[in-house]
């Protein structure tokens, strides 16, 4: 075992299920895959991850993702190279496709989008709510009947670790606004890349029984 899987792998957080990830193979379910907080990189949470994104993601989509994990693994592809790559293929994909590549990329090099430049950030339609307006930063958009994703450019601020939405910021006219989605429109830095630490700023993984400050 090494260092990484050493340390907690993430949490699941949904009402079939909520507790730590201790079974890297319940990632083959769609719904867990989905709703789980990945915080450390997983060889066997990887696979898993994989199989499960297959079961329901696009096919031209899951497979690209998976090769690009192994190219950066053995040096073939840098971080540019991979960004890059993305976004060419992202406009390809699902909203279920890109909540599944940042757990497969967490697991599988340790990052998300949002360590390469790229936030996503989620608005699913509430009755009587306003529709946020398109973030300035937006580089493109996923729509999905009552959703939308809005793939952004991360900012160059001082960094906010994400360790609660995994680099998929929900987004609001209205408030409370989430606070990771504050942070972002504030100008802070968006990462996932690393393990939190005291210092770390954060939202409410204090549920994954992590120390850590709240956002002032």
């Amino acid at each position: 075992m090494n260092a990484s899987e050493s340390k907690i792998v993430g949490w699941v957080d949904h009402f079939d299920y909520y507790g730590p990830l201790e079974d890297p193979s319940i990632l083959e379910e769609p719904k867990y895959l989905t709703a789980s907080v990945i915080l450390s990189q997983s060889e066997a949470g990887f696979q898993h991850a994989v199989r499960g994104w297959s079961r329901f993601g696009t096919p031209e989509v899951v497979e690209a993702v998976y090769a690009y994990v192994i190219q950066m693994r053995r040096g073939v592809l840098d971080r540019w190279g991979l960004l890059q790559k993305l976004l060419n293929l992202l406009p390809r994909a699902t909203v279920g496709d890109i909540l599944a590549l940042q757990r497969v990329l967490k697991l599988g090099l340790g990052i998300t989008t949002c360590d390469l430049g790229l936030v996503v950030l989620s608005y699913v339609q509430v009755a009587g709510g306003p529709p946020p307006r398109r973030p300035p930063t937006a580089l493109f958009e996923l729509r999905e009947s009552d959703a939308v994703l809005y793939v952004t450019r991360n900012n160059s601020g001082a960094g906010v670790y994400d360790g609660e939405t995994m680099c998929v910021l929900p987004m609001s006219e209205v408030e409370p606004r989430h606070p990771l989605y504050e942070a972002y429109t504030a100008g802070f830095r968006i990462y996932t890349e690393g393990f939190p630490s005291q210092g770390d700023l954060c939202v409410v993984h204090r549920k994954l029984g992590l120390r850590c400050r709240e956002l002032a």
